[in-house]
């Protein structure tokens, strides 16, 4: 039973508390901080749907993986590949899994929106390891099919507390800021992993993609991620009077960047496997005071204690066209009739 339960990574649930940023956005742009009863007792339940679909895919990704992860050096230990368990029994379980978490979905949360959200992750997840399209083995298009895992769970963070009858969805600029962000974060965890691997005909029978990635590709893509994530996430900070207070987070912000960057490039990275990249010590600091420092401005700007729009004269001039010195301008040539 023991290998059964690997198999359905329920150590990886912790990768589904991407849904409480939808509950945050949620909470700022929607209930301006407002919290009651129902929106704790929705945000704590919509964990649960998506703990066993994922888990259901978790499945599908190890059974259609196992010939793969036999040429892995770490993978080759995994239940499938080592004959720990009966492929079967894991389709049932499946099943099963799927069943429970998507009449769930249905029937406690009004918003019928969630439940979308839920069917189009599975969907992505089928489109990602399922051949003759199976995204996995495309290589770049893996990494945002596997990261739109992100948006999609902030749709569905949002859409579990958010009212039936509320039709708009989070900002576009949000969902591709976190869309990117976990696009930097999949990449990172690909640079680790063909590092690791350490070897380019191995890591091309591991994953057919690794035969057109190298290190200096998934160093620029991871570059390119940094700069989408930090240009979109500064177009809500800006667009959004209730968030501008956040356009002072972004020092913390980079500090985070450079630290996950640092890490993953170090020559002892290489050795980790890529799930324990973001397991370093200054990454998780950088993070819990990134989002210390983003709480207590949210709630600045709730209880008008300061205003980055203020004091830094966010999206206003200090005067009006009307009033706008004059500047020095070219001489005027002479008169030829004088």
């Amino acid at each position: 039973m023991i290998e059964y339960l690997k198999i359905c990574r329920i150590d990886h649930w912790l990768k589904n508390i991407f849904i409480l940023f939808g509950h945050a956005v949620a909470l700022v742009l929607y209930f301006q901080l407002d919290i009651d009863g129902s929106f704790v007792r929705n945000a704590l339940l919509s964990l649960v749907p998506v703990c066993l679909v994922a888990s259901a895919y978790y499945i599908l990704n190890e059974i259609l993986d196992a010939p793969y992860d036999a040429k892995h050096p770490a993978k080759k230990h995994r239940g499938i590949p080592a004959g720990k368990v009966k492929v079967p029994i894991l389709w049932g379980i499946m099943v099963g899994l799927l069943l429970v978490g998507f009449s769930m979905a249905w029937f406690v949360f009004p918003n019928k929106r969630y439940f979308a959200a839920l069917a189009v992750l599975m969907f992505f997840a089928l489109l990602y390891n399922v051949p003759p399209i199976r995204l996995k083995d495309k290589a770049f298009l893996d990494v945002i099919s596997e990261s739109i895992n992100n948006p999609l769970r902030l749709w569905l963070g949002w859409y579990a507390v958010v009212p039936a009858h509320e039709s708009a969805g989070p900002p576009i600029s949000i969902v591709l800021a976190w869309w990117f962000f976990g696009a930097l974060l999949m990449t990172g965890k690909r640079y680790s992993e063909y590092r690791f691997i350490d070897d380019e005909e191995l890591s091309g029978l591991y994953r057919k993609s690794f035969k057109v990635y190298n290190q200096r590709r998934l160093i620029m893509a991871m570059i390119g991620y940094a700069c989408l994530f930090c240009f979109c996430t500064g177009i809500a900070m800006t667009a959004y009077p209730a968030i501008n207070n956040l356009v002072l987070v972004f020092p913390m912000i980079l500090v985070a960047l450079m630290a996950y960057f640092r890490h993953a490039m170090k020559e002892e990275s290489a050795a980790l496997e890529p799930e324990k990249l973001l397991q370093n010590r200054w990454i998780i600091l950088s993070t819990l005071m990134t989002a210390a420092l983003a709480l207590w401005l949210l709630l600045a700007h709730k209880h008008d204690w300061f205003s980055a729009r203020d004091k830094l004269h966010l999206m206003q001039p200090r005067w009006t066209p009307a009033e706008a010195p004059a500047l020095p301008g070219p001489t005027p040539a002479p008169d030829a009739a004088r």
